[in-house]
C-alpha cells in the first residue's frame, strides 16, 4: 500500500480528539478517520501530529451483527454520550497478507461521541470477546 495519507486534507470538523490518547499512545491525541474506497469495510484512524500513528479499524457491526460490548454509563460519560445515536463504534484490526487470518481486538473497541469528536479506546472485561477475533469467517 502507498501512503496514501502522506499529503491528507482534511478541515477542523474532521479531527477526532482523544483526551487520553490511546493505550500505549498516550501522547498522541488528534485523529481523523480516513476511508478509502479500495479497501473498505477498512478504514484508517490517523494521528495528525506528524507521527506517522495509525491504525486500521473497521465498524464490528460489519462483521459481528451482534456484538454488544459491556460498557458502562460512566464510560459513555466521559464521553459525553446520552443516547445511541451519539455513537460511532470502531474496532482496531490486524490485516494479514492472507485475508482470512486478520484479525480484529473486540476487547478494546473504540468509541466516539460523533457530535463532540471525543473518543476513548475502551477496555472491556468481556469473556465473549477477544484481541484477535477473526474478521472473516470460513463458511
Amino acid at each position: 500500500m502507498g501512503d496514501f495519507f502522506k499529503n491528507l486534507v482534511y478541515s477542523k470538523d474532521d479531527v477526532l480528539t482523544f483526551p487520553s490518547g490511546i493505550p500505549g499512545f498516550e501522547k498522541n491525541r488528534e485523529f481523523v478517520i480516513v476511508s478509502i474506497p479500495e479497501y473498505q469495510p477498512f478504514e484508517w484512524l490517523v494521528c495528525i501530529d506528524g507521527s506517522r500513528l495509525r491504525f486500521g479499524v473497521i465498524n464490528p457491526l460489519t462483521f459481528l451483527p451482534d456484538y454488544a460490548p459491556n460498557i458502562v454509563k460512566e464510560q459513555l460519560e466521559e464521553l459525553a454520550i446520552s443516547k445511541a445515536e451519539d455513537i460511532l463504534l470502531y474496532v482496531i484490526v490486524t490485516i494479514r497478507e492472507n485475508p482470512l487470518e486478520s484479525t480484529a481486538n473486540l476487547v478494546g473497541p473504540i468509541v466516539i461521541n460523533r457530535t463532540r469528536r471525543i473518543g476513548k479506546q475502551i477496555i472491556i472485561d468481556d469473556e465473549r470477546y477477544t484481541t484477535q477475533e477473526p474478521i472473516l469467517r470460513k463458511k
